[in-house]
């Protein structure tokens, strides 16, 4: 069976007037997210796991997406998911994960990522050897090919070219 990861920057935030980590979601960003939780939702009736960023903004990504009706089997936050994370190792411990819990899946295996730029485009590159520019709320959908540890492409879309 397939192995499906979704790849999502978190909704457009707030201005940089505090921590990083602080900063929220604007109302533009709310409905990012919702748009981007409406197609997913055309994608997946579950993931098997869901990997997000400690930052406030990615979690209410995450939670808008999930409150979408989507249902998650598990949920960890990565603290190597902010926006200077290191690419290489994130991409080697999600892979590692799905190698060990999905390798021999009777099913399609789904699993998201909610994180930042640029982390998100250095991912996208590490798997598939692109590294595009990422909308906010932006969703790239990757096949991954566990015998090689490497990615294919399937769709890369901003939330106004959605639904």
């Amino acid at each position: 069976m397939a192995v499906y990861l979704y790849i999502v920057r978190h909704g457009e935030a707030e201005p940089m007037t505090k921590a990083d980590e602080l900063r929220q979601l604007t109302e533009h960003g709310k409905w990012e997210a919702k748009r981007t939780a409406l197609w997913l939702k055309t994608q997946v009736a579950s993931f098997d796991y869901v990997y997000a960023s400690p930052y406030i903004r990615a979690q209410q990504t995450k939670d808008i997406i999930l409150a979408r009706g989507i249902e998650a089997q598990n949920e960890e936050v990565i603290d190597a998911l902010t926006p200077e994370g290191d690419a290489k190792r994130v991409t080697d411990y999600v892979l590692a994960n799905i190698d060990d819990n999905y390798k021999d899946a009777k099913k399609d295996t789904n699993i998201i990522c909610v994180s930042h730029m640029p982390l998100v485009s250095y991912f996208i590159g590490e798997l598939t050897g692109y590294t595009p520019i990422m909308a906010t709320a932006g969703v790239a959908k990757i096949k991954i090919d566990l015998d090689k540890w490497t990615g294919l492409l399937e769709t890369l879309l901003a939330p106004e070219q959605m639904l």
